[in-house]
């Protein structure tokens, strides 16, 4: 965890704040912030996070949190806003909404979830915070305080996961201080706001509304049990009886309908738990749970432990009785990475081929196609997949990186450069663009048609960075 870098972000944007010419925020007619303004300030955020060591970029957890999010946002009040989802490496059970519609999950959160509905309360509350604004009206009347409060908010964050927990809750506190100051009472407000969009936004996506009380339930009996460590949720998500009494009322009223898990759900939370902590631990954590439980999770969890801690044969074991049990993409993706992690890289080639074909729309079969092809040796082919994956996804930052190591293999310096400004870009970050597309014109490798693109490419960037240079939010 860079602290440094992250606590000097807080202070120049804590300062671009008071110099900028925000909104009055006390006026009724310009009472909240700019979309521009939340947006820029989530940008700064995420960049922050996504170079962070504790950044889960776990292709098949992003895939299924991208999913469900997106089922749950499709049938919230407001189905047009952009909201991502991530998932931060860390054991406390927490989940929290960021400016510009960015959600983060922790992996505690991920394992602690009991059934599918849970989960989708969780999110679904989350979602409740963006689509209803509350970043922006919780600093109603706060001239030029809502960036360095979010600011404040990112040092907390990241701050969590630093190995001084006195830097830690220094942080947490000055973010709670803010809270203290400025939103006693709206916050309570805010969450029993975010608790009836969500539970209307998970009943509309056809998920159990008593996903949510019951998981919020066991926050709360965890809290009276361990005082002293109370779940992060609970401290950012205050849980109160009477919030309790309005959630079970309005699930009362609601009717819901019983939702089955999907097979996805306990195949991913087996995941987390098996990626998590120490690697002997969770192999022998799944060793005893395997054969005494009619379970695919539990073997998943088997097959990923194992590998962690190199045990070849007893992951290939567990991959056969998991396959008699359960066939889906996420077990076709977990069979290559046994293959790709023991050495098999000819298999996991043959093996990828023929599951993609079955799961053509499933990404991190196709990233881990393009890396056994790599690792084969045949980066021509490669090179030819990924192209032709990246005409379905055009905005996909993985695929652009695959490509710049496909052409980097075949020789192609302009090509590669401009590949990994394309990654750079759709990963928000300009100036390691810039460089990129800079170093793709000094190659002197490329053809009109390519040098024509890096030219283009590169006085848009310009162009744009000088135009956000002058904006009054960059001030």
């Amino acid at each position: 965890m860079r602290l440094p870098r992250i606590f000097i972000f807080a202070a120049f944007v804590a300062i671009s704040a008071q110099a900028s010419e925000l909104p009055d925020l006390g006026e009724a007619a310009r009472a909240t912030v700019s979309l521009t303004e939340e947006n820029q300030v989530g940008r700064e955020v995420m960049r922050e996070i996504r170079s962070d060591k504790d950044f889960l970029d776990d292709p098949d957890i992003n895939e299924y949190l991208s999913a469900l999010g997106e089922r749950l946002v499709a049938s919230s009040s407001a189905p047009y806003r952009q909201i991502d989802f991530f998932v931060v490496q860390d054991p406390m059970i927490n989940a929290f909404a960021l400016p510009g519609g960015h959600i983060g999950i922790n992996s505690g959160l991920l394992s602690a979830t009991r059934t599918e509905s849970e989960l989708a309360g969780v999110l679904s509350h989350e979602i409740g915070h963006v689509v209803q604004n509350h970043m922006a009206r919780s600093v109603m009347g706060q001239k030029a305080s809502m960036v360095a409060a979010l600011a404040g908010m990112a040092v907390a964050i990241l701050a969590s996961h630093s190995d001084n927990p006195q830097i830690s809750e220094a942080a947490l506190a000055t973010s709670q201080a803010y809270a203290a100051q400025n939103q006693l009472t709206d916050i309570q407000s805010h969450e029993k706001e975010a608790d009836r969009v969500g539970l209307q936004t998970m009943a509309s996506a056809g998920f159990d509304p008593n996903g949510m009380v019951s998981f919020f339930k066991h926050l709360m009996s965890q809290d009276r049990l361990y005082e002293s460590n109370v779940p992060g949720f609970l401290r950012t998500h205050p849980m109160t009886y009477d919030r309790m009494a309005d959630l079970q009322n309005r699930v009362a009223e609601m009717k819901a309908k019983r939702h089955v898990d999907s097979p996805e759900f306990a195949l991913i939370r087996a995941r987390v738990q098996a990626s998590e902590g120490e690697a002997q631990d969770a192999y022998k954590r799944f060793s005893v749970l395997a054969p005494t439980q009619d379970d695919p999770a539990a073997w998943y969890g088997l097959a990923l432990s194992a590998l962690r801690v190199g045990n070849k044969e007893q992951a290939d074991q567990a991959l056969s009785h998991l396959e008699k049990e359960q066939h889906s993409a996420l077990v076709e993706s977990l069979d290559a990475q046994v293959l790709l992690g023991t050495g098999r890289v000819d298999q996991a080639v043959a093996r990828l081929n023929a599951a993609i074909a079955h799961y053509p729309g499933y990404k991190p079969l196709a990233y881990a196609y393009a890396r056994a092809l790599l690792r084969q040796g045949n980066p021509g082919k490669a090179r030819t997949f990924v192209s032709d994956r990246l005409s379905l996804w055009p905005e996909d930052h993985t695929l652009y990186q695959l490509l710049a190591e496909a052409n980097h293999a075949l020789g192609r310096n302009a090509e590669e450069h401009l590949a990994q400004a394309e990654a750079y870009i759709r990963l928000d970050q300009q100036p390691q663009a810039i460089e990129q597309l800079q170093l793709a014109q000094r190659s002197g490798d490329g053809d009109f048609y390519t040098q024509s693109v890096i030219d283009a490419r590169l006085r848009d960037l310009k162009e744009q960075e000088a135009r956000e240079k002058k904006s009054p939010e960059s001030k």
